[in-house]
């Protein structure tokens, strides 16, 4: 398929306007409008931004929703799927939007403080969560698959887990891990486990540990 007619098919079933793509990509809109209807790009760096954005956006959640800007309107509204949040690890700080083509949800970006990107989502039947991030490798199948996706809720108290359940936990390495905790014989540790036996258990203690979200919700795709 051509850029162009790519670009056209995403645009249509995203329902994603041309402004938020220029602003996402930083490629300016008279050049989109001209790919779309067949000019082929002249600038390489700028076709490889389009086309890594496209690659984002279509491996990207159907149903990221936001609450409607209307009384009169009862039904959530589509979000543009390149509006990201970042979630603040170190500190208990109002989440920030991010409208960054470059921010990848799942990964951590350090400005003056470390914060998890994810797709923003407000879905009644999922409740109320921080963010959507996918699921990578197989250490979690086949409870998690490899390019589902995981609704993550902050804890505010990272001491107050269920043993059992599964949590999405950051530690100070900035290495976010999908697991099943149990508390560890060592004091003010948790025993992080697999589902795939393949994966050893590890042991982190909580003061090592920078945020732990909750397994709200698995989307597959």
């Amino acid at each position: 398929m051509q850029i162009g007619d790519r670009l056209k098919d995403v645009r249509k079933k995203k329902n994603i306007k041309m402004p938020a793509i220029a602003k996402a990509t930083g490629i300016s809109k008279e050049n989109l409008y001209k790919w779309e209807k067949g000019t082929k790009p002249s600038d390489f760096s700028l076709y490889n931004k389009l086309v890594e954005y496209l690659d984002k956006i279509e491996n990207s959640p159907d149903y990221v929703y936001e609450e409607p800007q209307s009384n009169n309107t009862k039904q959530p509204k589509l979000l543009t799927p390149a509006l990201f949040t970042g979630i603040h690890l170190s500190h208990d700080e109002e989440a920030v939007p991010l409208a960054d083509g470059n921010a990848v949800p799942g990964t951590i970006i350090l400005n003056d403080k470390p914060m998890l990107v994810g797709w923003r989502i407000d879905a009644p039947v999922i409740g109320n969560v921080d963010c959507v991030i996918p699921v990578t490798g197989d250490s979690m199948e086949p409870k998690f698959k490899s390019g589902s996706w995981i609704a993550l809720k902050k804890l505010r108290f990272t001491k107050i887990l269920n043993a059992g359940y599964y949590y999405y936990i950051i530690d100070v390495n900035l290495q976010g891990l999908l697991r099943r905790v149990q508390p560890a014989a060592e004091n003010n540790s948790i025993i992080l486990m697999a589902e795939n036996g393949q994966y050893p258990e590890i042991i982190r203690k909580i003061d090592d540990v920078l945020a732990i979200f909750s397994v709200e919700a698995v989307i597959i795709k």
